[in-house]
């Protein structure tokens, strides 16, 4: 229904359009991805370096925003019966240090992630697809949360181990596994522990 929705308004605005081009436009940026990321272990190679880059980001952005608010403190001239933020100027001076070094570990990821786009052009509009992808599958395969128990835990519920594609087969069938437990009970066999 929204297909026709859609053609009817290609067609009016060109109406040279035929239903084959229409449907070569909708699948253009699906071939670039394939072209540039050609298979799924070169995108799970592409995935580990990310990865990489993203806790190779930790130690140098949680120890700028320490340092750079541990020497504010270190200058600043304070009077010792004022109260900083409603605390001793010692202990404000170590908390503000503390959160710092904190939110700084928090953006970690997010500056490596981005680091990595900058050196790899080429491919960061192709991972953005491929991971859209990639999650469509891990939602898709994976168990269902509500089979969780003390003796049956979800497995890696949002496939953040996977790194080949062995690894992704291996995930299935540990969601699988998961799964025949919580309807079933017991082992896979029909053992009882």
């Amino acid at each position: 229904m929204a297909t026709s929705a859609i053609r009817s308004r290609l067609l009016i605005k060109n109406p040279f359009l035929t239903s084959q081009q229409i449907r070569l436009t909708s699948t253009k940026a699906t071939t670039t991805t394939t072209t540039i990321i050609p298979t799924w272990d070169d995108y799970f190679k592409l995935r580990k370096k990310r990865r990489i880059f993203e806790v190779a980001s930790y130690l140098p952005s949680t120890v700028i925003p320490a340092a750079g608010t541990f020497n504010y403190f270190l200058q600043m001239q304070v009077d010792p019966l004022t109260k900083i933020l409603g605390m001793d100027p010692l202990m404000a001076a170590v908390a503000c240090t503390l959160g710092a070094g904190f939110g700084g570990f928090l953006l970690g990821p997010m500056m490596g992630n981005t680091f990595f786009k900058l050196m790899n052009r080429k491919v960061a509009s192709a991972m953005d697809v491929r991971d859209k992808e990639f999650y469509k599958h891990i939602k898709k395969n994976r168990a269902d949360a509500r089979l969780n128990s003390i003796r049956n835990p979800v497995p890696d519920y949002y496939g953040e181990k996977i790194q080949s594609v062995h690894d992704y087969r291996a995930w299935l069938r540990k969601q699988r596994e998961h799964y025949r437990k919580g309807v079933f009970g017991g082992d896979v066999n029909g053992l009882e522990d």
